[in-house]
């Protein structure tokens, strides 16, 4: 099934992106929107992130479009 294998190929940043479009939902905003409000194409931030290329910068425009921060912990 080509979806499973495209689901393999995934890397991290994937699935960040993923948490990124369900954040911006839960606030009523497309991942476009998103990417509007933080200053971003939209194209080049799906480029980013499937070529594992965003920066850190990026990540907190978005997440301070988001009201969100970053918490780091340690393992369980």
């Amino acid at each position: 099934c080509q979806h499973n294998k495209d689901k393999e190929r995934r890397g991290p940043l994937v699935d960040l992106k993923d948490q990124f479009k369900a954040m911006a939902k839960a606030q009523g905003m497309t991942f476009k929107e998103l990417a509007d409000k933080a200053g971003l194409n939209e194209n080049g931030l799906h480029n980013k992130f499937n070529r594992e290329s965003i920066t850190v910068k990026d990540v907190q425009r978005l997440l301070a479009v988001l009201d969100k921060t970053i918490e780091f912990k340690d393992k369980p």
